[in-house]
């Protein structure tokens, strides 16, 4: 999709323009800034007209005024007790706070060594490039993962436990949207077997490719099924009874859930059928078209 159909798409699916520049410009603004930063070192606790005007420091109460009733309602709100940030504005000093965004571009760590690959064996790195954790393997160059991950999460760990964090993330974002909710805003989002639609898969086997769509903010994510289902509690209890706890081992390099067999019935009422092959013991998986596990049996 081109960038000028993702602008209309979001103007006409999900928030108009001029709202996001609307938005945008509230806190575009140096003192709005300092007011928002204000009520942050104040929060949870509100904040009187007086005491807030006098922290801020500037004579002009007319101005202050003015800027104040500008962030609310949308990121400041009025209680009897004084001010207070709102969930949003919680929200959007807390990126600004904690680096999230600007540190993503000067941020830049590894290669480090991030286990085997599932295709060739040979040796993973994982680096930290433009806001994304990029684990590939050094001898067949394959792309193991690729995925967003706030700088915050990385910046405070030594290089050598990025791997650690990023499957951890991966394991934290997957149940995210396994269980409906969007990775980014927190919407409601719908899963989707891609093989099943006319969106182009990105797992190396279209079978086993997963979209999920924010109904909110449009975002779109896509998972290897071995992924989405490695929360259900018949996949954890499996893995941990053959000795893996994904809580210690890095998820790209469990290959039985990540490359099962897999039979695609397609009709009326769709179904994925996964083999999971693990030390003799199997354990088989049916879903449903909304990548809902609805039956299960251990073999």
């Amino acid at each position: 999709m081109k960038r000028d159909e993702r602008r209309d798409s979001v103007a006409d699916e999900q928030v108009p323009i001029e709202r996001l520049e609307e938005v945008f410009g509230l806190v575009a603004n140096e003192l709005r800034i300092e007011i928002l930063l204000e009520l942050w070192e104040q929060y949870p606790d509100p904040i009187t007209f007086a005491d807030l005007h006098s922290e801020i420091g500037i004579r002009d109460s007319g101005r202050f005024n003015y800027h104040l009733n500008v962030l609310h309602p949308s990121f400041v709100r009025k209680t009897d007790d004084g001010y207070r940030l709102t969930h949003a504005g919680r929200e959007a000093i807390g990126v600004a706070v904690s680096g999230s965004f600007t540190e993503a571009d000067t941020l830049d760590l590894g290669p480090v060594p991030a286990g085997c690959c599932m295709f060739c064996s040979g040796d993973l790195a994982a680096r930290y490039d433009e806001g994304q954790v990029v684990v590939t393997c050094t001898e067949c160059e394959e792309l193991i993962a690729k995925l967003p991950i706030s700088p915050v999460s990385v910046s405070t760990v030594e290089p050598d436990r990025m791997p650690e964090v990023f499957s951890n993330h991966l394991l934290t974002m997957t149940h995210e949207l396994s269980v409906g909710f969007c990775k980014r805003c927190h919407g409601h989002v719908d899963a989707r077997l891609t093989a099943l639609t006319d969106d182009e898969p990105a797992a190396y086997r279209d079978a086993l490719d997963v979209r999920f769509t924010c109904q909110q903010c449009g975002d779109r994510t896509n998972l290897n099924v071995g992924g989405v289902v490695m929360n259900h509690p018949a996949v954890t209890s499996f893995l941990f009874d053959a000795g893996i706890d994904l809580r210690e081992t890095y998820v790209w390099e469990v290959l039985p859930l990540l490359d099962p067999e897999e039979t695609l019935v397609d009709g009326e009422e769709p179904r994925l059928h996964l083999r999971i092959e693990l030390d003799g013991d199997v354990l088989e998986l049916t879903l449903d078209d909304s990548v809902t596990v609805v039956d299960y049996e251990r073999a």
